[in-house]
């Protein structure tokens, strides 16, 4: 009796850590509205129609991925969040770093079980770059085998964190139309991704204030190279985004992002200011295709 009392106990207390864990730290509506966002997109850039049972699969798919590197994320960083982020839920002890292990182990072969079971299914295309990704994401996870090499690096770390990005879209495209998974739109596509992602990767991490152990680029890397990094990642989304007609829609974004970039680089103590400028770009870029595609219907 006693035991079946502390096991019933336990069982919702554990519960609740996992919803605060995930409440805190994967930010699922934001994980929900680049999923749709990424799914949607990707499928306009190829196809004037949407395809609602792809969308949702894809939507699936990348939000699990999403949430899978997020904890990646947090158990690598669990080191340096014990000294510069110790109200975090792994550093003050609100969930173990085997648990949130063994919740990355789980997420896993769902991904993976996922990617089979699609290319059962009749979409071996989609499935294949389910899977891909997933086996991105854990070199990620082991930082390639390389982690010395890569942590003396910056840019080219975020960069190679970043790559993952062209699988992914690859997939949603795939869901729907698997014969345009690698066609130019959808790689050009991609290429706005991967200049805005980085981009927003480099400028979320400019805080001058922030602890020695974070190693922002600014402090890393100099305002110089920082500067050169987000224009040329800015560069390279925009070029992209030209390459499939969203010009207009990315150009202006790009703009102010890099008008923003500027203070930070004079006044670092206007970081925020720049970080946000980094999201509004990623948003821009994300949902380009699809306001595009809302235009020309409208019009």
């Amino acid at each position: 009796m006693t035991v079946e009392t502390t096991t019933s106990l336990r069982v919702p207390s554990k519960s609740a850590a996992w919803f605060t864990f995930a409440r805190e730290r994967f930010q699922i509506p934001a994980v929900l509205i680049f999923g749709v966002a990424q799914s949607a997109s990707a499928q306009y850039v190829v196809s004037s129609a949407l395809d609602w049972v792809a969308l949702v699969v894809s939507i699936s798919g990348i939000s699990v991925l999403l949430v899978v590197m997020r904890m990646m994320d947090e158990l690598k960083d669990l080191d340096k969040d014990r000294i510069a982020h110790p109200d975090r839920p792994l550093p003050r002890g609100l969930i173990s770093s085997e648990e949130v292990r063994y919740g990355l182990r789980i997420s896993i072969g769902v991904l993976l079980g996922a990617s089979i079971l699609i290319g059962l299914l009749g979409n071996p295309v989609a499935g294949t770059l389910l899977g891909l990704s997933a086996g991105y994401s854990l070199l990620m996870y082991r930082e390639f085998f390389v982690s010395d090499f890569l942590d003396a690096r910056p840019f080219f770390y975020a960069a190679t964190h970043q790559i993952i990005i062209i699988p992914i879209y690859a997939f949603a495209t795939a869901t729907a139309v698997p014969e345009a998974a690698f066609t130019r739109p959808v790689f050009w596509f991609s290429m706005t991704g991967l200049g805005a992602s980085f981009a927003l990767e480099v400028c979320r991490k400019l805080d001058p204030e922030a602890h020695p152990a974070l190693r922002t680029y600014l402090t890393v890397s100099g305002p110089g190279r920082t500067a050169i990094a987000v224009a040329a990642s800015a560069l390279l989304a925009v070029y992209g985004a030209y390459k499939i007609g969203v010009y207009a829609i990315l150009g202006p974004v790009a703009l102010v992002l890099l008008a923003s970039l500027v203070l930070t680089m004079a006044r670092p103590a206007k970081f925020k200011w720049t970080a946000g400028c980094a999201g509004l770009f990623v948003l821009a870029q994300v949902f380009a295709p699809t306001i595009a595609h809302l235009v020309e219907v409208l019009s």
